[in-house]
């Protein structure tokens, strides 16, 4: 089975970007929500080992599945641009899905410039391409000395290394 390692940046109001790389996989840029205790459509997934599976989605079409989730279910790899906090006023294309891109930068969004991943179709195109419609495991790390802990529904509080603060500039 292929194997694809996402490493995970910091986590911050506008997003968490990461780098999704493997074997035969050019390197891609992937967006998803703030780190919020894995709350439903409000978080990412904790780190972890998961596999991945081809899906047909209603909406998305052809895609990619995240399975074996703790506590959640259809999270997808889809195209989209924005991971945003949106208790906190941000824009968002996920409720906890992964979004691939090409490069980061950001987009303006209502009159504020927000943190993106770029060129997603493409990306998106590229990471089915390699997945060649089989599955593969997916190993997710968090950033160096970041504790994700799993907390209560409604909990926001994230963890992170001693002497750091969570970012709003992702």
């Amino acid at each position: 089975m292929r194997h694809a390692v996402l490493r995970r940046g910091r986590s911050g109001e506008q997003g968490t970007i990461g780098v999704l790389s493997g074997p035969g996989l050019a390197p891609l840029h992937v967006m998803e929500p703030p780190w919020r205790g894995n709350r439903r459509n409000r978080s990412s997934i904790p780190a972890g080992l998961y596999e991945v599976v081809p899906h047909l989605s209603p909406r998305f079409r052809r895609c990619l599945l995240v399975t074996q989730v703790p506590g959640r279910n259809h999270i997808l790899f889809h195209a989209g641009n924005l991971g945003g906090d949106t208790d906190r006023g941000w824009h968002t294309h996920t409720k906890g899905c992964l979004l691939p891109g090409l490069r980061r930068g950001r987009i303006d969004v209502s009159g504020r410039r927000q943190a993106a991943v770029l060129a997603s179709r493409t990306a998106q195109r590229l990471l089915m391409d390699w997945a060649a419609d089989r599955p593969f495991a997916l190993e997710i790390v968090a950033p160096e000395g970041a504790r994700e802990v799993i907390a209560p529904e409604g909990a926001r509080e994230i963890i992170a290394p001693e002497g750091a603060r969570e970012n709003d500039d992702a």
